[in-house]
Formats: structure tokens, C-alpha cells, sequence
């Protein structure tokens, strides 16, 4: 019987030492053959999400976008806090693979899960972000950590990519991800929607001069979009391994055949040409589908501590709003206070609305006990509202749910 965990966990030889100086619980026990599950190491992008525990961001899950490998990188400034937190996440992705899920639809399942007290959770509001590789998501983790040539080399690799089984071929001596179109341009892009079903999911564009292509997610999509996003990189990328030209892409996207994650371009939809990518982004910022969401404060966050106070007179006007906004979901379950991590879970996991967003039981919360003021876009849109909730009827309590839906909030948990 072996202790050692299963290969591309962060602990370091070294770990944490108990609360009274001894060293910390052993890690749970597995067999000499572990179960199988997800590769802990992958040479393609990866997407990730941030994952909580008492309101400290404890580390990242991620999936290749290959759907085969998958992991949990803890932050290392939290050890001691999320000491055990890989494990409850090696678990999870173990009983995934059982079950037959691609990679990223196994740790897509968990956003807005409630907190595990030892594995956290991946916030209702998480971005999926998309990044190179482990590697890159590592170094974001621990940037002050210091890697050696052999942390990211597979057992049977050299370091440059080289199979060390030379029946495997030579492969290439030096590895690089295979390079695309550009992601920026500052002319003119010329556009098209990408819808599935009644969604919009956002727009490909490319560059008039130039070699720059992209597929741009609208906010109001949410997750929907971000899964378009990352079906189109890897279009993206196969055409321009094709040697496609950006100035192709639009006629070539046409001819695609519907997906379930990148949608399709719509049989009646004319080109737009717009004087700059910024004018298709400020497009795409527009909510009609959804509702804005806006989450609790998270200690540490430095958006939340540049927040200006709130003015005169204010604080009594800014509670009352959130706290009539007609309710729109309650779970009935508590979460901890990431400012008062000791104290009993106090926190509602509550959703309300006022017809144009949809705010978090901690937002008023931590209004009302901690002075933590709402994001600014939503202080100002009560500002312009005077401070008085506007009627909320069935049809926007219906819009409020798709949000929470879409957020992968009111979704049936994972089996």
C-alpha cells in the first residue's frame, strides 16, 4: 500500500506542519495501481476555473482541451489552508473519467456548486480562462516558484518533446505551441454572428488588412459562449494549419457544419464590416439575453478594495435597494464569510433582481456588515434609478432565472 499521491500533485517533499508544531495528517492512502482517470499532463491549451475555500482563491481546475487530461493546481501560499484540497479534487475527477466525461465537461459541472468544507468550490460567476498550457497556468499560481527543466516533462519524453522509445520517431528537439492568427488588429474587422438555436454565442471576426482572426464571445451568453470560444480556437487553429488565409475564414465558417459547443453561422447572415475591433467588443458587452450577475466580495480581490466609498448619505439607500429587489432564488444554504472565515456560515446563498441585474446574497451582506460597497456598474445603476427598484413581472423573473441558469447556477447537480 502506497501514500503517495498520484503523479502532478503540487505538495512539495516538505509539507505544512500540524497546528502544534508535529507534521499534518497523513494524505488518504491509495492503491498501488490508482484508478484511472484523467492525464495529469497535456501538450495542448487548457482551459481553467478558480477555485474557493472560505473565500481564499486556494487554486485552479483544469481540462485539456484535448477532454483527456485534467488537474488541480494548488496556490502555495495557501498550503496550509487547502492542505487536503487536491485530494478532494483528485477524487471528483476520478469518479468523472468513471463516468465517462470529457475533461471539460468534468470540471465545467461544478461551477456554482456548493463549497466542499475541505475541496471548496468554483464560484456561480467564474470566467473560464484559457491558457497555454500547465506550465503557464503553474507559473500564474506560483509565479515566485522556481521550476527546473524536468517539472514539466513527461516520464517518457526528453525535455524538448523527444520520445525517449526512439519507435515512437524522434519528434521535434525543441516544442512550442503551433502558432495562429493574430488575436488584435487596429483596422477595420469584418463579422459574423455565430448563434446555436435561439443563442446568440457571440461573433467571428477578422482583419481587412492583415492576418488577425478570432471568434469573440458575447457576455450574455456566459458559459455558452466561453464553450463556443474554445471550439473555435480549435477551428481556428486546424484551418490555419491548413494554411488558410484570414481573409478565407468568414466564406470557409459559413460551410461548417452546426456543433453542440461552437453553434453555426445562420444561413441569412450578411457580413459586417465595422471601423474596429473595439466597436464589435463594446457589441458584444451589451446584456439582452441575460442579466448582469454580480457576486460577493472576495477578500484580497483588488477590484473590491479599489471601490470608492460610497457618498453621503448613501449606505441606508444602496441596502434598502438590494435588500427589495424581488427575490429571484434561494437555496436555503449558508456560506462562510471570506471576511470572518472563523465565525458559523452566515452568508445566503440568495439570488434577487431588479430587471437588469441579478446580485448575491453577499453583496448586501457584506454591505451591511463588513462597509464593502457593490461593484461600481451596479452602485451607478441604482444611482441613475434613484435608488428606487423598478417593477420586476414574471417575464423578468424568467430572464433573471435563464442568467442563473446559463451562470450554471440553477442546473441539476453532477450524478
Amino acid at each position: 500500500m502506497s501514500n503517495v499521491p498520484p503523479p502532478g500533485d503540487p505538495f512539495p517533499p516538505n509539507g505544512p506542519t500540524g497546528s502544534e508544531g508535529g507534521p499534518p495528517p497523513p494524505p488518504p492512502q491509495f492503491a498501488e495501481t490508482p484508478p484511472p482517470t484523467y492525464s495529469h499532463w497535456t501538450r495542448v491549451p487548457i482551459i481553467h476555473l478558480p477555485v474557493m475555500l472560505n473565500g481564499l482563491h486556494v487554486g485552479y481546475l483544469w481540462a485539456g482541451m484535448d477532454d483527456q487530461s485534467a488537474g488541480f493546481i494548488r496556490r502555495n501560499e495557501f498550503l496550509r489552508e487547502a492542505y487536503e484540497t487536491p485530494f478532494v479534487w483528485i477524487q471528483r475527477l476520478q469518479e468523472a473519467h468513471a463516468q465517462g466525461l470529457p475533461a471539460r465537461e468534468a470540471i465545467r459541472q461544478w461551477t456554482g456548486r456548493p463549497e466542499d468544507p475541505v475541496g471548496g468550490g468554483v464560484p456561480a460567476d467564474a470566467r473560464e480562462e484559457i491558457t497555454d498550457g500547465t506550465e503557464t497556468l503553474t507559473r500564474l499560481a506560483n509565479p515566485d516558484v522556481e521550476f527546473s527543466p524536468w517539472d514539466f516533462v513527461r516520464p517518457d519524453e526528453l525535455p524538448d518533446g523527444t520520445p525517449k522509445d526512439r519507435s515512437k520517431g524522434w519528434g521535434p528537439l525543441t516544442f512550442q505551441l503551433p502558432p495562429g492568427y493574430d488575436l488584435d488588429t487596429a483596422g477595420p474587422v469584418r463579422t459574423l454572428p455565430v448563434v446555436k438555436d435561439d443563442v446568440a454565442l457571440g461573433y467571428l471576426w477578422v482583419g481587412v488588412t492583415g492576418n488577425a482572426a478570432q471568434f469573440l464571445p458575447r457576455e450574455d451568453a456566459v458559459a455558452l459562449g466561453n464553450e463556443a470560444k474554445s471550439a473555435w480556437i480549435l477551428r481556428l487553429r486546424d484551418l490555419y494549419a491548413q494554411n488558410v488565409p484570414a481573409s478565407e475564414i468568414l466564406a470557409r465558417a459559413r460551410a461548417l457544419p452546426a456543433d453542440t459547443a461552437a453553434g453555426a453561422v445562420p444561413e441569412d447572415a450578411t457580413v459586417e464590416e465595422l471601423p474596429n475591433l473595439e466597436e464589435l467588443r463594446e457589441r458584444a458587452a451589451v446584456h439582452e439575453q441575460t442579466m448582469r450577475l454580480s457576486n460577493k466580495p472576495v477578500p484580497g480581490d483588488p477590484d473590491v478594495m479599489m471601490r470608492p466609498e460610497l457618498g453621503p448619505g448613501e449606505h441606508e439607500a444602496v441596502l434598502r435597494y438590494l435588500r427589495e429587489g424581488p427575490l429571484v432564488y434561494d437555496s436555503r444554504r449558508r456560506f462562510a464569510d471570506g471576511y470572518a472565515p472563523d465565525k458559523p456560515s452566515v452568508v445566503p446563498d440568495t439570488y434577487q433582481t431588479d430587471g437588469t441585474w441579478v446580485w448575491m446574497g453577499g453583496v448586501p451582506f457584506s454591505l451591511e456588515h463588513h462597509d464593502i460597497p457593490p461593484e461600481p456598474d451596479l452602485l451607478r445603476h441604482m444611482r441613475d434609478n434613484d435608488f428606487q427598484v423598478p417593477p420586476v413581472d414574471a417575464t423578468i423573473r424568467e430572464l433573471a432565472k435563464r442568467t442563473l441558469r446559463w451562470h450554471r447556477i440553477l442546473v441539476p447537480p453532477p450524478t
